[in-house]
């Protein structure tokens, strides 16, 4: 799911809206957003149930998958295009954890 999301989502929203040099911004948004939260994660897994994490990060997934789907992108919305990206990020950053650690 992570590299479809990378793919299509610079491809077909930021090259064709924002242009080529904000594909970097995109990616620099969804890298340090899974960082913090992988070790965010890392620390509540100890303390949360898995099926808690993965239940946040299925909702948070599919939620932003319709998101994208309904959602006609502006030149003027650059923040949503970080927002999703670091969104993005978070929710693999709860996959990696929960299914890389156990």
């Amino acid at each position: 799911m992570l590299h479809v999301y990378l793919y299509l989502c610079s491809q077909s929203y930021v090259a064709c809206t924002l242009g080529i040099k904000y594909i970097g911004y995109n990616m620099i948004a969804f890298g340090i957003t899974n960082f913090i939260f992988s070790v965010i994660v890392g620390v509540l897994a100890r303390r949360v149930a898995a099926e808690a994490l993965v239940g946040v990060a299925t909702v948070l997934q599919l939620g932003l998958a319709v998101f994208l789907l309904v959602w006609i992108p502006d030149r003027n919305l650059t923040p949503v295009f970080l927002a999703v990206s670091a969104l993005w990020g978070m929710c693999d950053a709860i996959w990696q954890i929960e299914c890389n650690c156990k």
